[in-house]
Formats: C-alpha cells, sequence, structure tokens
C-alpha cells in the first residue's frame, strides 16, 4: 500500500522534520518527501511558524498499524501523545496519514484541500532548509533511499519527472 503522511512541526521544526525523515528512511527504506515549506500555525495558539511537507512511502502494514508506528516517531521526538490538549499545542514532530491507495498516483493532491497541504505545492511558498546527514534539501522534491546493508543514504533531487521515473524502478518495485 502507498501512503501519504503529513509531517509538520513547530518546536525547532528544522531538526525535528529532518529526523523523522531519517527514522522514517531507516524503518521503512525509500520514500518521497515533497518540498518542505514554512506555514503558519492552523488550529493552534502559537507564534511558532511550523514546517510541514508531504511524503509518500510504501509499506505492508495496515493502517491502524502504520498509525501506531507514526505515533511511535513522535513520541521518540518529544510529543506527548497523553496530553488531551496535544492536537491544539505546539508540537515536535507531528505524522498523520492523509491518503492511502494501492498504486503509486498523484492524484490525491487535487482531493486534499488542507491549507497546509497545498502550501506544500505552492511555488510562492517559502521554503524550509532541512538537512539530512551532510546533504541539504532543495526546494525540489526528493526521493530518498536508504540502503539498510551499508547504513548509507541518499538523496535523489532532481526534476519531479527523473523522480517519477526513479520512484517506477526503485520505490514501486520494492
Amino acid at each position: 500500500m502507498y501512503y501519504v503522511i503529513s509531517i509538520g512541526s513547530n518546536i525547532q521544526p528544522e531538526q525535528h522534520v529532518a529526523a523523522a525523515v531519517s527514522i522514517l528512511t531507516e524503518t521503512f527504506g525509500s520514500l518521497y518527501l515533497y518540498p518542505r515549506v514554512y506555514t503558519q500555525a492552523q488550529f493552534v495558539e502559537s507564534n511558532h511558524v511550523f514546517i510541514n511537507s508531504v511524503l509518500v512511502l510504501k509499506s505492508s502494514l495496515a493502517a491502524t498499524e502504520l498509525k501506531q508506528e507514526l505515533c511511535r516517531i513522535e513520541e521518540l521526538l518529544g510529543r506527548d501523545r497523553t496530553d488531551p490538549l496535544r492536537s491544539v499545542k505546539d508540537r515536535s514532530c507531528d505524522l498523520d496519514i492523509i491518503w492511502q491507495q494501492p498504486h503509486w498516483s498523484e492524484v490525491w493532491k487535487t482531493e486534499l484541500t488542507e491549507s497546509y497541504i497545498q502550501q506544500v505545492f505552492d511555488p510562492a511558498s517559502t521554503q524550509a532548509p532541512i538537512q539530512l546527514g551532510f546533504q541539504l534539501f532543495s526546494e525540489r522534491p526528493a526521493a530518498i533511499y536508504f540502503q539498510a546493508q551499508a547504513g548509507d543514504k541518499f538523496i535523489v533531487d532532481q526534476k519531479p519527472d527523473a523522480l517519477i521515473n526513479w520512484l517506477e524502478t526503485s520505490l514501486l518495485c520494492n
């Protein structure tokens, strides 16, 4: 199953988004990460700016099992999942399944209308610098590959069409 995951943070967001992406690549292997952008808090009373993005990963886990894993990562990065007010407070990491589908497609981009999601794809949005290891993400989408045998990560950061071709040969075949 292909899962579309929203990722956000407004507590040390550059560090927490990078850490979440790193953990996700170690856990699930390859993933496709869309641009990271600064957004204003919505439904959260805060003066802290968010970094939001969207990523796609492939997993054999059921949605409920994947959500448990996402919650584990949030907790690992400092989110208190037991706080009943956690949805309206600042957060170090917020990972949510926002779409799932059995085959690769970007149809969800037109179906999801939340402002923070749409800002990820808005060329006028301010890009957020995120660094994974020694590689700095650019403003373009990135396919991230984790080679478990060597413990190496690398970012394939190219034009979107090239990334889709890479997905078809790498992520989609795994």
